[in-house]
């Protein structure tokens, strides 16, 4: 038996000795109002599950609020989606955010080991008290080189670009184009001059003389 079905049969325990209960014949004690639906109980959950996290990682209570949603699928009870809203940046967050999301999921686990049957995922949204200043997206070859230095990106300094061979441009991606500058016409100059010399060496300069057509 679950966390939830343990609270949900201790709830309706609890209802059943309610002083002023009333009855009518064999029907035996009916009681006053109904108790609290599976739905309220997992958000519930949720929500200290998510702030046990928060405190037992040190992260702030003000940083991320926890919003337990329901959420209905085909061919199941409706659940709970749980979102995770970013009220403060820290680049900190982002790096860890795949582990903190499941270590939040496991402490959810804990509590109730049958979460399974209704946790229907985690989301994030951003919705921070104070917009900082965010640079630009880095250049589109930037995503498939070497990653930035993680240590420098979470301590919020912006890492220095990473230099581009000397001689060489790059268009979108590591691709370059040919030389330029005075490397592209030492190359040129070597080039017309390998031509002249194979031009002057051959007989008559490369051209054989006229002949007259024969009709």
């Amino acid at each position: 038996m679950g966390f939830i079905d343990r609270l949900m049969g201790k709830a309706a325990a609890r209802s059943t000795t309610q002083p002023g209960a009333r009855t009518t014949g064999a029907q035996g004690p009916t009681t006053q109002g109904a108790s609290s639906s599976p739905q309220t109980v997992r958000k519930e959950l949720v929500r200290v599950a998510g702030r046990d996290t928060l405190h037992h990682n040190g992260i702030p209570a003000d940083w991320i609020r926890i919003e337990p949603l329901t959420m209905a699928a085909p061919s199941r009870e409706p659940g709970v989606h749980v979102r995770l809203v970013v009220l403060h940046w820290d680049p900190r967050l982002m790096l860890h955010a795949i582990a903190l999301q499941q270590n939040m999921a496991k402490r959810i686990a804990v509590l109730d080991p049958l979460c399974d049957r209704w946790l229907m995922g985690v989301s994030w949204q951003f919705e921070l008290k104070h917009q900082p200043e965010f640079g630009p997206l880095p250049h589109p070859g930037s995503w498939t080189s070497a990653p930035p230095d993680y240590e420098s990106l979470a301590s919020g300094s912006t890492p220095a670009p990473t230099p581009e061979p000397a001689g060489g441009d790059v268009i979108s991606g590591p691709t370059h184009i040919g030389k330029q500058g005075s490397d592209a016409r030492r190359d040129l100059e070597r080039l017309l001059g390998e031509r002249d010399a194979d031009f002057q060496k051959s007989d008559h300069g490369g051209f054989e003389k006229t002949q007259p057509m024969k009709f």
